[in-house]
């Protein structure tokens, strides 16, 4: 109990320092950020496309037995859609403190524009939330909705696809290869999904003293070798993206992508969120033991981590046109205290209500 009330008090500081954090961004602005008129992504976004892909990952998850009719995934198909719901809170909390004000939102989700990605995105999240709590309510009073399951399904594929869309749709970003992000933002996705999953399931299990039955034991294993294999095929994409992005292109197309190269995000990004998890769980006598898909799966979720912002940086530190003039070739960046209150913002929301309904929403029972 005592390290339950810890628990709750921690995740309630870093929503205190959130909040504050609000009112500093909405009183003070965006000075309060490392922000430039070059930086104009930093952490709060990187945050933010973190926890959206992530949401997106667990969705494919949870369509397996809904659309792909593989009723053994049923077992987890409650935890997964309520942790869906809870990173999605997790990312709208980075999206808006990025953006600045919440009237930002409502602005872009009233002035359609169907030309726009950012609208598309404002629209499909909206969607995205209700057809969740719709399916969690259904999962939560005994039945599952095939109809739900496909439409969370299809959007998964849509944001995903569509937030690569946007960050790469203009000349100025020519490191954030539209085409590429299209399809590696939804398969690194899916890792993160699986490591989310995996790593709350263990942690619950071993909180709560549960045995596990074999049934459910094989399924977490094969969900850990799943896991391992798309962080592999993620690497293989990862190396392709080095090769052909950062060396074979101009200096002046992909400056700032190999300056990127040589950083902590994108080497903890390959060697911890990818290189590890794969090496792991791809060793039958590791992946079957909890402290394996734990560490793989923290593994695998930090390096993601790193990557997003590592993928966010090496689009805007080489400035470009008129920005370059009189400053350095490629410009530093080192958040500051109050982006980083955001993101622990974030995550205190997300496992917070994660928390909430571990202990009051029965998330192991099996809908019919």
């Amino acid at each position: 109990m005592k390290k339950q009330q810890l628990w709750i008090g921690l995740l309630c500081l870093g929503i205190l320092l959130g909040l504050w954090t609000t009112f500093k961004v909405y009183t003070v602005g965006f000075s309060l950020y490392a922000k430039t008129d070059v930086l104009v992504w930093t952490l709060p976004l990187s945050t933010y496309i973190f926890f959206s892909l992530t949401s997106a990952g667990l969705a494919f998850i949870s369509s397996f037995p809904v659309v792909f009719g593989i009723k053994r995934y049923e077992v987890v198909e409650k935890r997964t859609v309520y942790l869906e719901i809870a990173v999605l809170l997790g990312s709208f909390v980075c999206l808006l403190l990025h953006l600045g004000a919440p009237l930002n939102v409502v602005y872009i989700l009233l002035s359609p524009n169907p030309s726009s990605p950012l609208w598309w995105l404002a629209v499909l999240y909206f969607a995205y939330f209700v057809l969740l709590l719709s399916a969690f309510w259904r999962i939560h009073t005994g039945h599952i909705s095939k109809t739900l399951g496909v439409l969370i399904f299809l959007i998964a594929i849509f944001t995903s696809t569509t937030l690569g869309w946007l960050l790469g749709m203009t000349d100025a970003r020519p490191t954030l290869n539209a085409s590429f992000f299209s399809f590696y933002f939804p398969l690194t996705g899916l890792a993160s999904g699986m490591a989310a999953l995996i790593l709350f399931s263990m942690v619950y299990l071993n909180l709560s003293g549960q045995a596990v039955s074999e049934e459910r034991s094989a399924l977490y294993n094969e969900f850990a070798r799943l896991m391992g294999i798309v962080a592999g095929m993620v690497a293989v994409l990862f190396l392709w993206r080095t090769i052909s992005g950062g060396i074979s292109s101009t200096a002046v197309e992909y400056g700032g992508f190999k300056h990127m190269i040589g950083s902590i995000p994108y080497n903890i990004e390959f060697w911890l969120g990818l290189v590890i998890p794969t090496v792991l769980m791809l060793i039958p006598t590791i992946r079957v033991t909890i402290w394996g898909k734990v560490t793989a799966s923290v593994s695998l979720l930090v390096g993601m981590f790193a990557g997003r912002l590592e993928f966010v940086l090496s689009g805007v530190v080489r400035p470009l046109g008129q920005m370059a003039e009189g400053r350095p070739e490629i410009v530093s960046y080192m958040p500051t205290v109050y982006e980083v209150f955001v993101a622990l913002f974030g995550f205190s929301v997300m496992l917070l209500i994660y928390t909430i309904g571990e202990r009051y929403l029965k998330l192991e029972a099996v809908p019919e």
